[in-house]
């Protein structure tokens, strides 16, 4: 069991960890555990939870659980791990020092680390509260020591940068900045490719080793499918992802792994369809709200509230209601354009049926987020009853 913060004491112990692990110098299993979590609640929970072992599982990661409220026990191997790398290190333009902004126990800031390890290089760690200011001065200190620089991060951390000139600029000189975690506004994205910024948007999970997939496009060993799985033929729905990179397996319930044509396939809570060959994620499975009996993608309504420019921030949820089962509602963090709930439903049904416009909008000053840099959607969902029951929520009938 492994308590790591985002400091540099840490990080370096966790990289011997790693080390370790790769070259076969220990039989150990590495839980990482966050800076806030005591290790022996966290052993206590694991082995409550553990149902199996798997021979080759050299890490355990543990799943946010953003819309459970309870993450999974992935089991990786170190096998897994450097086919990540490797796969990764070939599409973002090789090995180079990286500049560690997230958490370390999480996948996403876990292979910010290991890829360091493969690499020989030392991660510059962004100690403490993550800021514009100390994005610029990790990545100029990395620059200094190295040519190639990468940086991942979530699309809050991406929007707080664009604010700062001098983040954005530093982000410029980057050899590749991966954008990941949760969904990124395509207008986000734009202003970033505008800025010159080498913004890679990438999609996968703890139980791929993190991002796979990278502008809808597989890395290199990666396989993707859609529907009812593997050889199954369908352009849309659910979605699959196989290769080298596939966890060993869940340690707690069932398996999740499926063995295709010799190749481990994940069935992910995702839904998407192909265009024009690259993979578009279309939102979850159980982000669909079935409000008067019509079934509405809560990620393609959040999409629409955050093309509308009225807002900074939102994530759509369904709460219940006596009268439609469930109602679309909108929790928003409002724009200097703002111009209240009614025009942004009305702006939400100019650009889809007007039965997926919000009919509940609440307006917050920040939308919970968790470590991961995925919306908390408990919270969110939490806050947005209490909004309602206390009479804070803006309603159409």
């Amino acid at each position: 069991m492994v308590r790591v913060e985002r400091s540099t004491e840490d990080v370096f112990w966790l990289m011997g960890r790693l080390e370790a692990l790769f070259t076969g110098a220990t039989t150990s299993v590495l839980v990482p555990a966050g800076g806030e979590e005591m290790p022996p609640a966290v052993v206590t929970d694991v082995e409550k939870r553990a149902v199996r072992d798997l021979d080759d599982v050299r890490l355990v990661v543990r799943t946010s659980g953003s819309t459970t409220g309870h993450g999974r026990l992935v089991g990786l191997s170190a096998d897994q791990l450097r086919a990540s790398i490797e796969a990764t290190d070939e599409r973002i333009g090789g090995p180079g020092t990286w500049v560690l902004a997230l958490p370390p126990h999480h996948i996403a800031g876990l292979q910010v680390v290991a890829r360091s390890v493969l690499a020989g290089t030392t991660p510059q760690v962004l100690a403490g509260s993550f800021s514009p200011d100390n994005l610029a001065d990790g990545v100029e200190e990395a620059l200094s020591r190295d040519r190639t620089v990468h940086v991942s991060l979530v699309p809050t951390q991406l929007l707080d940068a664009l604010a700062s000139r001098r983040a954005t600029d530093s982000l410029a000189r980057c050899t590749s900045v991966l954008v990941g975690g949760a969904a990124a506004d395509p207008a986000l994205v734009e202003r970033a490719r505008e800025a010159s910024i080498p913004v890679l948007l990438t999609y996968g999970m703890s139980e791929t080793c993190g991002g796979c997939v990278y502008d809808g496009s597989p890395l290199t060993g990666a396989r993707v499918a859609l529907g009812q799985g593997p050889g199954s033929g369908d352009s849309s729905g659910r979605v699959w992802l196989g290769g080298p990179m596939v966890m060993s397996g869940y340690l707690d319930g069932e398996l999740g792994v499926t063995v295709a044509d010799s190749t481990r396939w994940l069935a992910t809570s995702d839904l998407g369809h192909l265009e024009s060959g690259r993979l578009v994620i279309d939102g979850r499975i159980d982000d669909v709200i079935i409000t008067g009996g019509l079934k509405v993608n809560a990620s393609e309504v959040a999409a629409a509230v955050r093309t509308t420019g009225m807002v900074e921030h939102a994530t759509v949820v369904g709460l219940p209601d006596p009268r439609w089962g469930q109602v679309v509602t909108a929790v928003v963090v409002p724009s200097t354009a703002w111009d209240g709930p009614e025009a942004l439903r009305e702006a939400v049904a100019e650009r889809l049926p007007r039965t997926h416009a919000p009919r509940l909008v609440v307006t917050v000053a920040d939308i919970p987020m968790l470590e991961s840099g995925k919306v908390d959607r408990i919270s969110a969902g939490a806050a947005a009853r209490r909004a309602r029951d206390e009479g804070r929520a803006w309603h159409r009938d």
